[in-house]
């Protein structure tokens, strides 16, 4: 020490500074002094726990002062710590220092589970577990809290296991691409569904047609048979048929009913018909309005 000056007192505040061998005065610490009492207090008249000792007192104190370090409301922590061990049947007389310790640390990630974790500790008895440890010597008296810790993580991502992680982005880019994939092909089958109903309609509907001369009781027969009232549907139906009911090649490849009922259309140039069949031949997109564009109005 530099002669004249004294050597300062270790004042209480000075919790980290102290090297003395002696046992530290708990009242060193700042969580053992108020506001943190004060603040502990509520929590446990709240759900009625009257008997706790000093130290498990002191560790859920030290619990709020850790939050305030960072600007952090623990005190959901805690309540949901005393819940898990006070609530559950078989935990009575569980309310220790260590327990509240190897509890606070376990449940963690579990948490956001709410009333299920708390339900979980109903097949944890806590007594139960440690005494089954010390039975087989399953620790050294130093490391019982890390001990009962690790067990009850074991037990806890048995009874609660955590749902999957949140897809990457990747995997929502590929979720997004075979979704749209899946739904063209749906598009793309049922648009064949309705190529194949109407080109069979087509097909019987000509052959009633071959057989029918009088357009009175052929129009008759559309309406009764098949529920068709508008001439020009039957018309176009016939027409599809009869140019394509026995070109799968066309029919099979074509986006739509509408797209084969337009390359069908009379008024089409014939080259422009042809055009459009060597487009969807080999396999080239060909849209309705775009052959409608082409027939002569």
């Amino acid at each position: 020490m530099v002669e004249g000056q004294m050597a300062r007192r270790l004042r209480p505040e000075d919790e980290d500074s102290g090297c003395s061998s002696e046992p530290i005065d708990t009242s060193v610490h700042r969580w053992a002094r108020e506001p943190w009492p004060r603040k502990l207090q509520p929590i446990l008249d709240g759900l009625e726990i009257d008997a706790l000792d000093e130290g498990a007192r002191l560790y859920l104190q030290r619990q709020l002062y850790i939050g305030s370090l960072f600007d952090q409301d623990r005190t959901g922590h805690v309540v949901m710590t005393l819940r898990c061990i006070t609530e559950p049947e078989g935990n009575e007389g569980a309310l220790s220092e260590m327990n509240l310790r190897a509890v606070s640390s376990a449940i963690g990630p579990f948490e956001d589970r709410g009333l299920a974790l708390i339900e979980a500790f109903d097949q944890i008895p806590l007594l139960s577990v440690f005494e089954q440890m010390r039975a087989l010597e399953y620790f050294y008296v130093s490391e019982a809290t890390a001990a009962l810790e690790r067990i009850l993580k074991h037990k806890l991502r048995r009874l609660l296991p955590l749902p999957p992680p949140p897809p990457s982005k990747e995997e929502i880019r590929e979720a997004k691409r075979r979704a749209t994939e899946a739904a063209r092909q749906a598009l793309k089958e049922a648009s064949g569904r309705v190529v194949a109903q109407k080109l069979d309609l087509g097909r019987r509907l000509a052959e009633i047609r071959d057989n029918t001369p009088s357009n009175t009781k052929f129009g008759h027969l559309a309406r009764h048979q098949f529920d068709l009232h508008d001439p020009a549907e039957v018309a176009e139906m016939i027409r599809v048929w009869r140019r394509y009911g026995d070109r799968p090649d066309i029919f099979s490849r074509v986006r739509s009913w509408r797209v084969l009922a337009d390359l069908a259309r009379t008024l089409l140039p014939e080259r422009a018909r042809q055009d459009f069949k060597a487009k969807i031949l080999a396999g080239e997109k060909v849209l309705a309005k775009t052959i409608a564009a082409k027939a002569c109005l």
